[in-house]
């Protein structure tokens, strides 16, 4: 199986690159150098971090450490993405149980040798399908609460009227994932034709072969829009009852 064995060498002068768009902010925008230079030492050191959590991660490869790895990232993703506890709570509480599921679901389907919690195979799956949901359910979840509180009166009058809570609440629901879902459908062929190769390329990298390859991105693209609505409708169902 072909490997790569990048030299510290060879990581600089793949860095040297930079140099190029450096030399273009200097000689059009310094300001923009000097943002640029601030972003890219952030992501430095956020790479640095997460390579290393990741070098133990991968090094003690046990289910309890993976789990514990995927539950603090996606905390601090979360908490990132979404700084409003009202938002943050059932995000990622839906985020983090429907990506498990979903995620041990596609593995399964995969038909992999060894264990579905191996941090080869669980991280990667998990940290995408966490990805999706945490980007539609902030869109989602933020059109929800907003339209419930701006059109409170609307489900008062449905449920004046003989319908059930989750009749009332069918309309919010619906807004939410509109405003959420549209946006994504209407980017999927986008998605597929930019960013699914690169996707495919790291597959290929891992010697996996072209055929292989494409069942995964598929499969991952499936689990994706069902792990992202499933996330979606626990997190409306937690901001409910937490606000009862």
């Amino acid at each position: 199986m072909t490997t790569m064995n990048i030299t510290l060498l060879q990581l600089l002068g793949g860095l040297l690159l930079l140099t190029i768009p450096a030399y273009v902010f200097y000689r059009l925008d310094r300001r923009l150098l000097r943002q640029s230079a601030v972003v890219l030492c952030r992501v430095a050191v956020a790479l640095l971090v997460l390579g290393v959590c990741l070098h133990y991660v991968f090094l003690w490869d046990r289910p309890v450490v993976s789990l514990l790895w995927l539950l603090l990232s996606g905390a601090v993703a979360t908490a990132v993405y979404c700084r409003k506890r009202w938002l943050a709570i059932p995000i990622y509480i839906s985020m983090t149980v429907c990506s498990l599921v979903v995620g041990l679901v596609v593995l399964l389907l995969t038909g992999i040798r060894g264990s579905l919690f191996s941090a080869m195979f669980l991280v990667p799956v998990m940290t995408m399908l966490q990805a999706d949901a945490l980007f539609v359910c902030r869109q989602g979840m933020t059109t929800y609460v907003l339209n419930r509180r701006e059109h409170a009166s609307l489900h008062e009058y449905l449920q004046g009227n003989g319908a059930s809570p989750g009749e009332a609440l069918r309309p919010f629901v619906a807004r939410a994932m509109q405003r959420s879902y549209v946006p994504l459908l209407s980017q999927l062929l986008l998605v597929a034709i930019v960013f699914v190769p690169s996707l495919l390329i790291g597959l290929l990298l891992g010697a996996v072969s072209v055929w292989q390859s494409v069942a995964i991105v598929a499969m991952m693209l499936a689990a994706g829009l069902c792990s992202t609505v499933l996330a979606l409708l626990l997190s409306i169902l937690i901001y409910n009852r937490l606000h009862a």
